[in-house]
């Protein structure tokens, strides 16, 4: 059977995208295509300045992440960073959509993601839809703005993200570590106090809940006093002291400092703002 390019068959097809303008302030696709692709399909760059997200309709896909070989199968989603060296291919057959995505923030918002929850995301249904509907708009050479096409790619970001993070909810360990923080934040709590209520040891609850969450429990637990002490600063006449001690801070000036640090501005100014 004939080819486009080596490994990807005739019936495939390719569609390019150029955005003209605003490429500091907009997410864009370079290209995108509906492959189908045999066990000599290969491509191998240094640099390609692109974030590569493909969707595999049936088959499987493979790629290198320092070093590593990772397949991604039928259902499942790769993430793969084009800015540096990169490696994929086929050792089977596959039928995929893929979309090469670049624009604002778009590296720093992909290291996010694969340092949470790795290159490969799982089966999510939304994520097929909206890489094949950002595929046809393009196939189409359908009239949209760059705005609105930067929503979809922005759609398409969150929905990664959202594969991922729906499973927290499903995660007993981590649900219940935050429902023990969130009913005893007040208290001198140490993550060994977490972890001991869950009964983990401090180092595996620690790698879980970031794995997770992307945050430390630590971390985590200063968000939900940050969050508890500008309820009390907006809703309350309470004094700073006394709101320091309530949502569990080692003292004062403590308080204050990581209040400032975090929002810019002290507790008491951040009390003064109309909203």
């Amino acid at each position: 059977m004939e080819e486009l390019q080596k490994g990807v068959l005739i019936k495939s097809k390719m569609f390019f995208y150029s955005n003209t303008q605003n490429k500091d302030i907009f997410f864009y696709p370079l290209s995108t295509g509906h492959f189908y692709c045999n066990s000599d399909y290969s491509v191998q760059r240094n640099s390609f300045d692109s974030i590569l997200i493909t969707h595999i309709i049936r088959g499987s896909f493979s790629f290198l992440v320092n070093g590593k070989e990772l397949t991604v199968k039928t259902g499942e989603t790769a993430v793969i960073d084009c800015f540096n060296p990169h490696t994929y291919y086929t050792n089977d057959s596959f039928e995929a959509y893929w979309i090469h995505i670049n624009g604002s923030n778009i590296k720093a918002l992909f290291t996010e993601l694969i340092n949470r929850f790795g290159n490969i995301i799982g089966f999510d249904n939304e994520i097929e839809i909206q890489i094949k509907d950002i595929y046809n708009l393009i196939k189409n050479n359908e009239s949209i703005s760059e705005s609105n096409m930067s929503l979809k790619i922005y759609s398409l970001i969150t929905s990664l993200f959202n594969a991922n993070e729906n499973k927290i909810c499903n995660n007993t360990v981590v649900q219940t570590a935050i429902k023990f923080m969130n009913k005893n934040y007040q208290n001198r709590l140490t993550i060994e106090n977490i972890a001991k209520h869950i009964n983990m040891s401090s180092s595996q609850f620690s790698r879980q809940f970031k794995k997770q969450t992307g945050k430390s429990p630590y971390d985590y637990l200063l968000g939900i006093r940050l969050t508890k002490a500008k309820e009390l600063l907006k809703n309350t006449s309470l004094p700073i002291s006394e709101i320091s001690y309530r949502t569990g801070f080692a003292n004062e000036s403590n308080f204050i400092y990581f209040f400032k640090k975090q929002e810019g501005i002290s507790p008491l100014k951040f009390r003064n703002i109309l909203f």
